[in-house]
């Protein structure tokens, strides 16, 4: 079995685990009633500099482990007062080590655009 064959059993896998905590109705019901995301594009046009979109990544499958990332809250806001225009969190977890707490921690402390990078299926 290849690496991206893996990654997508293993995103099937985390969704079907996902749905039996969290039901696709509830996971609608919820997506209705949250604050509209913040244009990501907007704040990549914007005249004060180059746009970055930092990254918070553990692990890669290529590379291995990459970074201990105790707080990636906490990260992320040094990411922000260093003049990052987005976020991008990755939130699989076997080959990454991210989570989608992760990205509720990261959202939750900037005022950016957070991005989610996984394999969705």
């Amino acid at each position: 079995m290849s690496v991206l064959d893996e990654l997508v059993s293993g995103a099937v896998e985390d969704a079907r685990a996902r749905e039996k905590v969290v039901p696709l109705d509830e996971v609608k019901r919820r997506a209705a009633q949250a604050a509209a995301p913040i244009d990501a594009s907007q704040w990549l046009k914007r005249p004060d500099g180059i746009p970055v979109i930092a990254e918070i990544k553990r692990a890669s499958p290529s590379k291995g482990h990459l970074s201990d990332i105790p707080d990636p809250a906490a990260l992320a806001r040094e990411y922000e007062q260093g003049g990052a225009s987005a976020i991008s969190v990755l939130t699989e977890g076997r080959r990454f080590l991210g989570s989608l707490g992760d990205f509720d921690k990261v959202r939750a402390a900037v005022h950016i655009p957070v991005l989610r990078k996984d394999f969705i299926v």
